[in-house]
């Protein structure tokens, strides 16, 4: 039984007994001072009980937000994929907004860099910020298949690492591949709630370890220059 029933349960049952003895001490006042205790006792057992139910609601409602986080952003992507009557271009704009909104990019940013973060300026984590979101969006989103979207919205299950840490797991099964796929999102708690912070796929492809071994080579080799000229010169993908 879950915590929230047994406590819905536990408050009903005291909140029955404090008012069935509250209503025999008002009509029997001449009964002795310790059932009035009694009564004051089951009362504020009562509340505690429902107070109990609180805990639990709001303990159930913070377990599922990163699940409804990446829930909120399928189905929001879906329609767009499936939606005919509009330019590759117009998709490709849609799904860079719902990207936006879902993803944290200023984190992912920081993280593809890695150790090399630490060498930078404020100038220049200030500018490649924007350029790595722009990156990002330009090479994955549009990419997916909208059967792929779709289906990584089923069973959706979390696990928490401290307060703000979360993966959701999900099994994407499509009729092309002979074996379900493991589609695990990394979540990360700011500010602004949870936001997506990186997608692994199979255990094995992580976007932002990807990412990082290549910005790891590019600053040993050409520097941070090198890096802000390649990503700057590197033309987007074509919408399909």
């Amino acid at each position: 039984m879950s915590a929230i029933k047994l406590a819905v349960i536990n408050a009903s049952s005291v909140l029955t007994d404090a008012s069935a003895l509250q209503t025999q001490v008002h009509h029997k006042r001449n009964r002795n001072h310790a059932s009035g205790l009694r009564a004051h006792s089951l009362t504020r057992a009562a509340w505690f009980a429902m107070a109990s139910v609180a805990i639990a609601v709001c303990a159930s409602v913070f377990y599922t937000r990163p699940v409804a986080e990446v829930r909120a952003t399928i189905d929001e992507a879906v329609p767009v994929f499936a939606n005919t009557n509009i330019s590759p271009a117009d998709r490709q704009k849609q799904l860079r907004e719902i990207a936006a909104r879902h993803f944290d990019f200023a984190y992912m940013a920081r993280s593809a860099m890695g150790t090399h973060w630490k060498g930078l300026t404020p100038a220049q984590r200030k500018e490649f910020v924007p350029l790595f979101t722009d990156h990002v969006i330009d090479t994955y989103v549009g990419k997916f298949a909208p059967s792929a979207v779709e289906a990584a919205s089923v069973g959706l299950k979390v696990s928490y690492d401290g307060t703000d840490r979360a993966t959701v797991y999900s099994v994407v099964r499509l009729p092309s591949l002979a074996d379900p796929l493991a589609v695990n999102y990394s979540l990360r708690k700011g500010e602004g709630g949870w936001k997506l912070c990186d997608i692994v796929v199979d255990n094995v492809s992580s976007m932002v370890a990807n990412y990082r071994d290549e910005f790891n080579q590019k600053m040993n080799h050409g520097g941070y220059a090198k890096l802000v000229n390649d990503l700057r010169s590197e033309p987007p993908p074509q919408a399909d």
